[in-house]
């Protein structure tokens, strides 16, 4: 036989809430481990948060019909929020807010731009994903005015990429943006 055999979707489903079930108690034991062996030391969140993150990109993954816009988005989320659990099990430094959560917004936006000039006449799909990430870009200066993180470089480059990015956005598509909002919110 040339090709596998298809999967039925009631096993496949199956397997998925076995492995879902084996994880959280790998999960479970990983921090009871951890807390019996190096109690000051918090590997085991750490390794809760990867198990987290790997799932959460793979049932997302396995959903079918989803715009590349909302991987994105999704993606942004998870690694920003496994980045601050790493950060966090090593001491919370807040690296992981002034360094990592910019780098991830500037490549984000940055994927963005190109999916709007590679895919302009589709970009409509992309449109609430994109005001969201809009949104989700202005959290480095929340934080630097909550004066909860120091003022960086890094984190006013993410900032003005995204305000950059949101021009070109309105600018190329603003009858298709108003059009999708009253589409999607009911306005």
């Amino acid at each position: 036989m040339l090709y596998p055999k298809k999967i039925d979707a009631k096993k496949g489903g199956k397997l998925v809430k076995i492995l879902l079930i084996l994880s959280a108690c790998l999960g479970i034991l990983l921090i009871f481990i951890n807390k019996i062996t190096t109690p000051h030391m918090h590997w085991g969140i750490l390794a809760v948060a990867c198990i987290v993150y790997i799932w959460v990109t793979i049932l997302y993954a396995l959903k079918k019909n989803k715009n590349i816009a909302a991987h994105i988005l999704v993606q942004v989320v998870a690694i920003s929020l496994l980045l601050i659990a790493i950060d966090y099990s090593l001491g919370f430094r807040k690296w992981s807010l002034e360094v990592s959560m910019p780098i991830i917004i500037i490549t984000a936006n940055l994927i963005m731009t190109l999916l709007t000039f590679i895919s302009y006449k589709k970009y409509i799909r992309y449109v609430v994903y994109q005001l969201i990430l809009i949104l989700i870009s202005m959290t480095p200066m929340l934080l630097i005015t909550e004066h909860y993180i120091a003022d960086s470089l890094l984190s006013r480059i993410a900032i003005w990429i995204s305000i950059v990015n949101f021009i070109l956005c309105v600018a190329l598509c603003s009858k298709d943006i108003k059009a999708e909002l009253k589409r999607k919110f009911h306005m």
